[in-house]
């Protein structure tokens, strides 16, 4: 494979962690309701050709395999996060996480430094295979926080503001980031960013997070730990 500009951010000294060797891509996840609404066109053909074809499938998840090595530092070989405050992507949905993806790329989606430069890096066919690679891990298990009392206060809170967006169970959409078995950390500290409009800014978020006291975003977190 020819040197893309991601490959040159190695070159110059970037140290990454190793990512384990795939078997076999695992199955893909059902395709968007409505792809258009979220991902650019190129996108949305990547994501009908794979579902048209599974060899294309395997060849971006082996793609997206060796890509992850770049990620697996911050986000784990299996994207299970090995930090506190950096979110798991296994068991995201593709299409959402490709399109934070191609956020970061564009500059409409902040973060650290080095995220922001090395998404910059990737090429479209690049985003697209490590999107496939990581969302097709198993999913983390639940995290729950031991405090029922307080979990049962952030089960009014996520049936009241999270529910209709993130599922149930917080699966989350191809629209909405999966929410179950998140590090306690980042989400606490995401809900507070989009509470106080700060680096993380959504019209929908804001609305349904400025009102939440610190105390109800703890119980929040406590209760999306339970979910599977």
């Amino acid at each position: 494979m020819k040197y893309s500009a991601l490959a040159c951010l190695l070159a110059m000294g970037l140290a990454c962690a190793a990512s384990a060797q795939p078997t076999a891509a695992t199955p893909a996840q059902p395709a968007a309701s409505h792809p258009a609404a979220v991902l650019p066109q190129w996108a949305q053909d990547k994501l009908a050709a794979a579902k048209a074809d599974p060899k294309l499938q395997e060849q971006a998840y082996r793609q997206g395999a060796k890509l992850a090595t770049f990620c697996a530092n911050c986000h784990g070989p299996s994207g299970q996060s090995v930090r506190p405050d950096v979110p798991n992507l296994a068991g995201q949905n593709t299409i959402y996480v490709l399109n934070q993806l191609n956020k970061f790329h564009d500059g409409r989606r902040k973060g650290a430094f080095f995220m922001e430069g090395l998404v910059k890096a990737m090429s479209n066919e690049e985003r697209f295979a490590v999107a496939v690679y990581y969302t097709n891990q198993e999913a983390p298990a639940a995290r729950p926080s031991g405090d029922a009392k307080l979990a049962a206060q952030g089960k009014a809170v996520y049936e009241n503001g999270c529910r209709k967006c993130h599922g149930e169970s917080g699966a989350g959409s191809e629209k909405n980031s999966r929410l179950a078995g998140q590090q306690p950390n980042y989400l606490e500290t995401a809900i507070r960013r989009y509470r106080d409009n700060d680096v993380r800014t959504d019209e929908k978020m804001f609305k349904y997070t400025k009102g939440l006291t610190d105390a109800e975003i703890k119980a929040l977190v406590a209760y999306i730990g339970a979910l599977r």
